[in-house]
């Protein structure tokens, strides 16, 4: 459903799936969804969200840009926090039984996003444009230096058995990674040279160096 909904959509809905693990919990599933358009067109294009059981909360309702933030009802003050993410080349049937055979713990949340639109369009930034229909966002909280490393194992794990292109979106690098996880190597050369010969003082710097 969430794959056919997310191949018919036009560029002004997005979607996402969430696979959820909260604490004390049973496991849940979630659609995220943004539509620039009426109500009625939203439940429109999600229609065959209908045939679904009754959620147990439906949200979805007309809102302002300054609200975007409370779809997914992630808490904004800093915590700690341990993500991956990949560029999937499919969501086909083998993808989804790598994301649903086994429990997603000791991760939160898995989310499944949807790309194409905007994005997918040429651009001239380094990144370029994406050809991937779907990417993977896996995120576990480490509360104690214990609890780290089974978050990274299980994000590894996933990431292996799922089918992935190899590179990142450079807004979901984690801090293991570095442009060159993100990057062509001859595009990251280009923004090397820029960078020696308009800013030789460093004064402009981002999240990730180029030289990282």
């Amino acid at each position: 459903m969430f794959r056919s909904m997310a191949a018919s959509a036009p560029d002004n809905l997005n979607l996402w799936l969430e696979l959820l693990s909260f604490p004390g919990a049973d496991p849940m599933v979630a659609i995220d969804s943004t539509c620039i358009g009426s109500d009625a067109e939203a439940r429109s294009l999600m229609r065959a969200s209908d045939a679904l059981p009754t959620p147990l909360s439906d949200t979805r309702a007309p809102m302002s840009v300054a609200d975007l933030g409370t779809i997914t009802a992630e808490p904004t003050d800093p915590v700690p926090g341990s993500s991956r993410a990949e560029l999937l080349t499919s969501l086909d049937d083998s993808a989804l039984d790598a994301l649903l055979e086994t429990p997603i713990d000791p991760l939160l949340s898995v989310q499944v996003r949807h790309l194409g639109g905007a994005l997918a369009r040429a651009t001239d930034n380094p990144h370029g444009a994406l050809s991937e229909q779907f990417s993977v966002y896996m995120f576990g909280l480490p509360a104690t230096e214990e609890a780290a490393e089974p978050i990274t194992k299980k994000q590894a794990d996933l990431a292996r058995t799922l089918p992935t292109t190899g590179r990142k979106p450079v807004t979901f690098l984690n801090p293991s990674e570095s442009l060159a996880d993100a990057l062509p190597e001859e595009l990251l050369l280009r923004l090397r040279r820029l960078k020696n010969e308009r800013d030789p003082a460093g004064i402009f710097r981002g999240n990730f160096s180029t030289f990282g």
